[in-house]
């Protein structure tokens, strides 16, 4: 896959990862000809709304079939770039070039929210990452610089959807935690013992093997909020069992984690804020927050502050948001979750 978010890297602490670029999409053309920009920006709208939603089905919204009619609409800047990939074009294998375009994101945002659809923000978990492989060249644990095809389209399924992946280092202190056949085995202590070092937002992990009749299976087990759920696939194709699994985890983080259009408001107060760059770093947060529409001062009182917040989604979404990136300590929350209580973090 050719898209450049950074995505698959080691992070050693945990909390939310910042995913980029999520508003470019990148399709492969035969030529730069009008009738190509129009079909590639189009497919690339939908690649941009189905990443931003954390939904699959913006494709079958009416609204949004129409809008992407006219993706100009909804891009701002495009180009082109020369790769060694081909289309096959009535049987036969074309050039291809790289079309990437840059869509607003604003314009984007409000037509998920009209077609009724949540805006996620780039602010997300981190997956750690720890599966088990057998396709006939002997069993392993999946690494980042691992070249087989299951590896690749994880990993493309994976920016495509805009889900962080984590991989572990493997080296001498993870094979002393975890091996290859406690994976295989799906002993998930085990498992959430060696991930502690570090500090993953979700665990993902299972196994994936191929039998003598080209059959593929995974049994796998994502951990989202302390909670394991299993999942087991089968299919003869690894690249349509793979990017399932990456569907599915996604499809679960968006349900948690994107946002609604349903409005509200919330008064936040927040204390442990020392002086005006601290005002400042907390009043810039809040306004990064991808529930918060806007926010202004209501109280001051020594080194606590009290705003009042216009929100998009739940409540509860702009708790876990908040929590994910760990700039803020939770001390208290209201009944209904209109008022809530904070520390601030330094950093």
């Amino acid at each position: 896959m050719f898209c450049c978010f950074f995505l698959c890297l080691y992070a050693p602490i945990g909390g939310a990862v910042t995913v980029t670029d999520l508003y470019v999409a990148e399709v492969l053309v035969v030529g730069e000809a009008q009738n190509q920009l129009t079909s590639g920006a189009e497919a690339g709208l939908l690649q941009v709304l189905a990443r931003v939603s954390g939904s699959m089905e913006v494709g079958n919204s009416d609204l949004i079939t129409r809008a992407a009619r006219k993706p100009s609409d909804y891009y701002y800047q495009y180009s082109y770039e020369s790769t060694d990939r081909t289309l096959q074009i009535d049987d036969q294998p074309v050039a291809a070039q790289i079309l990437r375009l840059h869509f607003e994101p604003g314009s984007v945002a409000r037509l998920l929210r009209e077609a009724g659809f949540p805006v996620w923000g780039s602010n997300r978990p981190g997956v750690l990452l720890w599966l088990a492989v057998n396709d006939g060249d002997g069993r392993r644990i999946l690494s980042e610089n691992d070249e087989s095809q299951i590896a690749s389209v994880i990993q493309d399924q994976s920016i495509l959807r805009g889900v962080p992946l984590l991989f572990p280092l493997l080296d001498l202190e993870d094979s002393a935690s975890l091996s290859d056949s406690e994976i295989w085995g799906a002993f998930l202590g085990r498992v959430e013992d060696a991930s502690r070092r570090y500090s993953p937002d979700v665990i993902l992990t299972g196994r994936i093997q191929k039998d003598s009749v080209g059959r593929w299976s995974a049994n796998w087990a994502y951990k989202v909020n302390q909670n394991w759920r299993t999942v087991d696939t089968v299919s003869f194709s690894a690249d349509e069992m793979a990017r399932g699994m990456m569907d599915q985890l996604a499809n679960s983080l968006a349900t948690q984690y994107a946002i609604d259009s349903s409005q509200g408001q919330v008064t936040v107060s927040i204390e442990g804020i020392n002086g005006i760059a601290e005002y400042a770093a907390v009043s810039r947060y809040l306004e990064s927050l991808a529930p918060v529409l806007n926010s202004f001062v209501v109280r001051v009182q020594g080194s606590e502050l009290e705003f009042k917040l216009s929100t998009e989604g739940q409540n509860e979404q702009l708790l876990e948001i908040i929590a994910l990136d760990q700039k803020m300590q939770l001390l208290e929350v209201g009944a209904g979750q209109d008022l809530m209580h904070f520390r601030w973090i330094p950093e």
